[in-house]
């Protein structure tokens, strides 16, 4: 069954020294998939600056502004209306049998396909040391009961601190603290899977609010799985769910560096300081429908 929700995306900056010129660049719009439709959407800013779209390497619509004027002070607000429509699950006739998966994943062609999501990279790349802690496929075993089970053994390796880590934390470090935060059980999740020699990628996107799950008070980040058969597979390690209609995707990428929700670059001499946060809200139509 489908279910509707407003998003809101805010964000507000306030400078030591007047800023003489800016230029702005948000990843933040819900995308537009098999799974989500936009029905809606609007932006607001108080430079009242005109906004403009373009599209990233990975074909998502970023929203970018400019301005010349001074101000210490800029909030930007986003607000759009996504229909989520139910997610599949990889499971029944449509799955490989465990020999045609390896073979397929062994194969030349498909690795050129996915090389960006099968590649180390400084955010995912997990050093030879540590591979001792980490769970890796069993001879024979799924790959879809193998993610499964790695959702669960990060859910369970790690605990949600927003403390320890910062945007710049890399794979190893988290392994080392046991601590994280979604971005950081996202990058463990995809570092081991890749190891494993499945392609895997980063999400960003919104979480229902209503459900008590970490990471809903800001935007939050899983992990995308390519499962032979099937397709791509949201995991969510933070939580350790499966990707459902509670989940509302902006963007992916191979780490966070193409998913960063936004960008600048100003004219300035003093510091800055940065908060933002989200609201999902169910809308009573979807709610009235469940």
């Amino acid at each position: 069954m489908s279910a509707e929700y407003t998003v809101k995306y805010y964000t507000h900056n306030t400078y030591d020294e007047s800023v003489r010129e800016a230029f702005f660049s948000f990843l933040i719009i819900p995308c537009q998939d098999e799974t989500q439709t936009v029905r809606s959407l609007s932006f607001e800013n108080s430079l009242q600056a005109e906004v403009f779209h373009h599209h990233n390497p990975f074909g998502f619509e970023v929203t970018s502004l400019r301005t010349a004027q001074n101000f210490t002070e800029f909030e930007f607000q986003m607000t759009a209306t996504v229909e989520k429509s139910p997610v599949y699950l990889p499971t029944g006739s449509r799955l490989l049998s465990v020999e045609e998966e390896q073979s397929l994943l062994a194969r030349h062609d498909f690795y050129i396909d996915h090389h960006l999501y099968l590649a180390t990279s400084p955010y995912t790349q997990i050093k030879d040391e540590l591979y001792g802690r980490l769970l890796f496929r069993k001879e024979n075993q799924p790959v879809f009961d193998y993610l499964l089970q790695l959702n669960t053994f990060i859910y369970q390796m790690l605990r949600f601190d927003p403390e320890p880590t910062h945007v710049h934390t890399t794979v190893s470090e988290v392994i080392e603290l046991g601590r994280g935060v979604c971005q950081d059980y996202t990058h463990l999740f995809i570092g081991v899977a890749r190891l494993n020699k499945i392609p895997c990628r980063y999400i960003s996107g919104y979480l229902n609010q209503g459900l008590s799950l970490s990471g809903t008070a800001v935007m939050h980040a899983w992990a995308e799985a390519y499962i032979p058969g099937h397709g791509w597979q949201g995991f969510d390690p933070t939580n350790n769910l499966l990707a459902d209609i509670n989940y509302i995707k902006a963007a992916h990428g191979a780490d966070y560096s193409d998913c960063s929700p936004i960008r600048g670059m100003l004219r300035t001499n003093g510091a800055h300081r940065t908060s933002y946060g989200v609201e999902i809200i169910p809308n009573q139509m979807a709610e009235s429908a469940q």
